[in-house]
């Protein structure tokens, strides 16, 4: 396995990169997704998703039947939910860690879990997306997790380290505290009772900050800041 990029790579883009080639199935290395989420329907329409798009992928209900039938390390990433019945994936991606397996961890959040996944991300997992998943969304988390896996280039939308500071540059005093503590993992409720603000008053901050940012999502925010902050303390 080529050595996992850095967090500030994981971001980036080379704006004149060719197609790459986790675009072009017939060009693509062995790559396997490794999906776990407890509800049938909605685990195999993802499923379904991915194999469109002619990525190998094997589903299953919970971290146990993951963890029994994953044996032989293979080239791919765990997409795991947070939440599930008996062990979580959080404690599944614990277990892999204290293993010292080498598989690619990335979690599904709903809104309440975000915080939860931001811990996750800033203890190794590579990234999260927040529920409801878009097709766009879930491709997109697979490419970054093979470029990351093989070292390759990618072509999908990504912002380089001068736009992310431009970004940054623009954020107020108060909005950089707000950001700070959503970085950290609280919530807009917790980060209130920090600032001593309303919830609303901080939800409104985030909304400008990922105006500001040109922030996706949650995920694409967290990406786009932990990029600039591993390449300022580097």
């Amino acid at each position: 396995m080529a050595k996992k990029k850095q967090i500030s790579e994981r971001v980036l883009v080379k704006k004149s990169a060719a197609r790459s080639e986790f675009s072009q199935p017939k060009k693509r290395r062995l790559f396997t997704v490794f999906l776990v989420m407890d509800a049938k329907e909605i685990r195999e329409s993802l499923a379904d998703v991915l194999r469109k798009q002619q990525i190998d992928v094997r589903d299953y209900m919970t971290p146990m039947e993951f963890y029994l039938d994953y044996r032989k390390p293979v080239p791919g990433v765990l997409i795991t939910e947070i939440n599930l019945r008996g062990m979580s994936g959080i404690e599944l991606f614990a277990k892999l860690t204290a293993e010292k397996n080498d598989l690619l961890v990335a979690f599904l959040a709903g809104h309440a879990d975000a915080p939860t996944a931001i811990k996750g991300l800033k203890a190794g997992a590579i990234d999260f997306l927040v529920k409801p998943v878009s097709e766009d969304s879930l491709t997109g988390l697979v490419a970054r997790a093979y470029a990351m896996y093989y070292d390759v280039d990618w072509d999908f939308a990504g912002e380089d380290l001068d736009d992310i500071e431009t970004s940054i540059d623009r954020i107020t005093p108060r909005e950089q505290e707000v950001l700070d503590l959503i970085v950290e993992g609280f919530s807009s409720r917790a980060i209130g009772e920090q600032l001593g603000v309303a919830t609303k008053t901080v939800e409104a901050h985030r909304a400008s900050i990922n105006e500001k940012m040109r922030a996706d999502d949650l995920p694409h925010l967290m990406r786009m800041v932990m990029a600039y902050k591993e390449e300022h303390q580097g």
